[in-house]
C-alpha cells in the first residue's frame, strides 16, 4: 500500500535563523515544522525514496531491453 504524497521544505542557514529546519505536509499550504525526531524519520524516508528511484529496474521477464534483438 502506498502512502499519501508528502511535501517537504528544507531550509538551511537563513539570515534570521541558523541551522537546518524542516517542514512537511500534504501540500505547501499545510506545512508544519518537524520536531527533531520527525526530521530523522523524514530524512530516512526521503533517502529510501531516492534510493528506490536510482535503483536499476528489476530483471523480470516482462521488462524491456535495448539489446533485445541481439
Amino acid at each position: 500500500m502506498k502512502s499519501a504524497p508528502c511535501t517537504y521544505v528544507l531550509t538551511l542557514n537563513s539570515p534570521s535563523r541558523t541551522g537546518v529546519r524542516l517542514w512537511k505536509g500534504k501540500s505547501i499550504h499545510t506545512l508544519r515544522h518537524c520536531s527533531q525526531k520527525e526530521i530523522g524519520l523524514a530524512l530516512r524516508v526521503m533517502q529510501r525514496d531516492l534510493d528506490a528511484l536510482q535503483a536499476p529496474p528489476s530483471s523480470s521477464g516482462a521488462s524491456y531491453s535495448m539489446n533485445r534483438g541481439r
